[in-house]
């Protein structure tokens, strides 16, 4: 009788025991693999994505959403931008590749110093285009438009001529 439930007692204590050694177990195999202990699951329908102004690099009247990552820091990360009808973005370059996937829309993309909407080729929904770092570009858009960027943070735009820059026209407004 006494065997018998030093048996159960042990059976219990293991159990417990492995209850409590399973996810440093998980945790040890996630490691082994690269994924990092923050690392979770993002999932966003089209009905749920976070839309907020987009930041003061880029003329007013665009939205962003940042689904991964953060673009302000090191590290992959992912975005996506909601532009309305006629949305222009004057000619400018990344230190970073930029990949871009249109999801609803045309982007009209152009390469060089000079806007010239003319000389650019329209890009509709499921394009996908892939820039090089310091490859200078602009763009317009038709219709409201919605592209995904993925690149690696932190993410930058440097306008070539510095007039074109939203931010200076703030600069100059203020003074």
């Amino acid at each position: 009788m006494k065997k018998e439930r030093g048996v159960k007692l042990a059976v219990a204590a293991a159990s417990w025991v492995l209850l409590l050694l399973v996810p440093f177990t998980a945790f040890a195999k996630d490691a082994k693999r690269g994924v990092s202990a923050t690392a979770r699951w993002e999932l966003f329908k089209p009905d749920q994505v976070p839309w907020r102004d987009a930041p003061a690099t880029l003329p007013p009247g665009a939205k962003m959403a940042v689904l991964e990552g953060d673009p302000s820091k090191p590290g992959f990360f992912t975005v996506r931008f909601r532009l309305p009808d006629g949305y222009r973005v004057m000619p400018h370059w990344h230190p970073k590749t930029e990949r871009l996937t249109i999801l609803q829309g045309v982007v009209n993309l152009g390469m060089g110093d000079h806007f010239d909407a003319a000389a650019t080729q329209a890009l509709g929904a499921g394009t996908y285009s892939s820039m090089p770092p310091k490859m200078t570009h602009f763009a317009w858009v038709s219709g409201e438009t919605i592209l995904q960027l993925s690149s690696i943070g932190p993410w930058k735009i440097i306008y070539v001529n510095p007039a074109d820059d939203p931010r200076n026209e703030k600069k100059e407004t203020e003074n």
